[in-house]
This record gives structure tokens, C-alpha cells and sequence, in this order.
């Protein structure tokens, strides 16, 4: 069901067994209230008939912890994450006014871009986080831009404090290799945002709305000089596979492997895919896209599998 998560989220809170009839009343409820969109998005009466009548009840399970971020709860995210970076050291207690100048100085000087693959493309979500950085937060378009963008203004105009904007951090992978991959820069120099770090004197910080703990701590391994601002960060046990995974019932967990497994090569889903990537086992989604730590058993659409959520 529908939770939000603190750094706290990984301690088991008792709450009541899951039941087919519960999970899909509450399904429907969310649905009415419009916290989950139109069943052309997101059918879970579909996607239960998928299961036979001896995995229903680890299927329900599965649905009851599915957690889905509607476009106004992402936005409402965004917004606080990025508010929480007033918290952060640099900005030291002293009088209101005094620190409502010095978060104001931050705001009208920040610089904000995005993560990104290899070869970045158009449907990578963090174009979907500059958008809002302009839309909710008011930050004028000639302070976003690209990696290379960003990086370049830096060496035109001095040190800015730098953010980066995401939705979700599973393995941490994506965002250290655009920390440390080397930029062709105007006038042909090369830098990489970690060199910048070390020898320019900028500020960067990392604003991604939710972060596992894998990622998390990946990230202050191996980003030195990133400043990591999530407010928050889900456990190991938040991952169907986990030995403690909240998940499933006590009774569930000894076979719910078993059960993901059987019911993902049914559906034809890859062996080498079935956990989602880096197989971190997560059943988590929001409206602008399905994180590939999810586990392709709730997007799959081959072999007759009728999805939960489609993967657009």
C-alpha cells in the first residue's frame, strides 16, 4: 500500500494481514480518491488474475506492498527534498532573517541539472525533475541545463552551488558515473564534475526524492565532494528478495523467491531480469515512469501477462 518513507521506513511497524478483499478495496479506493490513476494506467484486478489460485495469496501480499508516487505526490517530494537542502551545514543557525537571506543567496545563484546515462535520451526521467525545478520552484530556464551545460558554465562564470535533480536512486550507478565521467568542455579542456569538486570551488549537492540504502551508501563511497540531500531512503528490507523483506507474512517469506521466480518465468520475463536491476527486487512506481529496480512481474506485457503498471 501506499506509504511515505523516512529514513526510519526499514522497522517492521505491525499493520493488519493483507486479504484479496482488503488489498483490492483499498486499490479502489485510491483509485477514487486519484492517489492511483484510471485502470488504463494501473489494473490490479487485471494483473491478480495472472496468479493461480495457490500463488494468490503471495500475489496479494506482493499488491499490498506496491507503492505508486501520483504526479501530485512527486511534485509535493520534489519540493520538500530540495527545501531540505536549507538544512544542510552550510547554512549555519543564526536569526531568521539572517537565514532566510542566506537560503535566498543559494536560490538565486543555484545552478540545476540532472543524472545521466551513457547516452543520455529524452525519455530519461530527470528531464522530467528540470521541468519541475522550473515549474514549482520558480528557477528561471538560464540556470538548468544539461551535465555539460552546467559544467560549463562553471568554468565561464566562477563557483555556483550545483544540484542535481532525480526521482529515485536504486544502485547508485547512474549518478557516479556522471560524477566522474570526464566532459569535452568548450575551448577544449575536459573536466569531470568530480575534478570540478576538488579544484574550483563549487557546492554540489544530490536532491533525489527516495534512495535505498545500497545506493546511498555507494554514493558517499565513491562521490567524494557530492553532498547527498534524501529525505528518503528505504532499507534492504523494503526488497522482495531481503531474508527480513517486509513484505510477506512470516509464513509467506520462507517461499516468496520461489513464487516471484515461478511466476516470472511463466510470464516469460528473463532469467537474468526477473529481479530487477542490480536485483534489488523493489515494487515501487511513479507516474512518469517505473524505476528499473522494480521487478518486470508488475510491467511485463508479453506471454498474455497483464500488467500492473505500463512501463510508458
Amino acid at each position: 500500500m501506499i506509504r511515505i518513507m523516512t529514513s526510519e521506513a526499514s522497522t517492521k511497524v505491525p499493520r493488519p494481514e493483507p486479504t484479496r478483499h482488503l488489498v483490492r478495496a483499498t486499490c479502489e479506493y485510491f483509485t477514487e480518491v486519484q492517489l492511483w490513476p484510471l485502470r488504463t494506467k494501473l489494473d490490479p484486478d487485471r494483473w491478480l488474475e495472472n496468479f493461480s489460485v495457490s500463488e494468490e495469496e503471495h500475489a496479494t501480499h506482493l499488491l499490498g506492498a506496491f507503492l505508486y508516487f501520483s504526479d501530485a505526490i512527486t511534485s509535493q517530494l520534489f519540493e520538500s527534498a530540495f527545501q531540505a537542502l536549507s538544512l544542510h551545514p552550510m547554512f549555519p543557525r543564526c536569526a531568521f532573517l539572517q537565514a532566510q537571506g542566506q537560503w535566498r543567496a543559494f536560490f538565486d545563484n543555484v545552478l540545476v541539472t540532472q543524472v545521466t546515462g551513457e547516452n543520455p535520451n529524452s525519455t530519461d526521467s530527470g528531464y522530467a525533475f528540470l521541468r519541475m525545478a522550473r515549474q514549482n520552484l520558480g528557477i528561471p530556464q538560464e540556470r538548468i541545463g544539461s551535465p555539460i551545460e552546467i559544467a560549463n558554465r562553471l568554468l565561464a562564470e566562477g563557483p555556483r552551488p550545483v544540484v542535481f535533480v532525480d526521482d529515485f536512486v536504486g544502485s547508485g550507478r547512474q549518478c557516479v558515473e556522471t560524477w566522474k565521467r570526464p566532459m569535452a568542455l568548450s575551448g577544449g579542456r575536459s573536466a569531470s564534475f568530480e575534478k570540478l569538486a576538488s579544484v574550483h570551488g563549487s557546492s554540489f549537492f544530490y536532491c533525489p526524492l527516495i534512495c535505498t540504502e545500497q545506493g546511498f551508501q555507494r554514493l558517499q563511497q565513491q562521490c567524494v565532494g557530492l553532498t547527498l540531500s534524501c529525505p528518503h531512503i528505504i532499507g534492504a528490507s523494503y526488497s522482495a528478495l531481503a531474508p527480513d523483506s517486509l513484505i510477506w507474512s512470516d509464513q509467506l517469506r520462507p517461499t516468496a523467491e520461489e513464487f516471484l521466480h515461478g511466476a516470472s518465468g511463466r510470464a516469460g520475463i528473463p532469467e537474468d531480469q526477473w529481479k530487477g536491476f542490480a536485483n534489488l527486487g523493489l515494487s515501487l512506481a511513479f507516474a512518469h515512469s517505473v524505476p528499473d529496480a522494480t521487478m518486470p512481474i508488475f510491467y511485463w506485457e508479453q506471454n498474455g501477462w497483464h500488467p500492473l503498471i505500463r512501463r510508458t
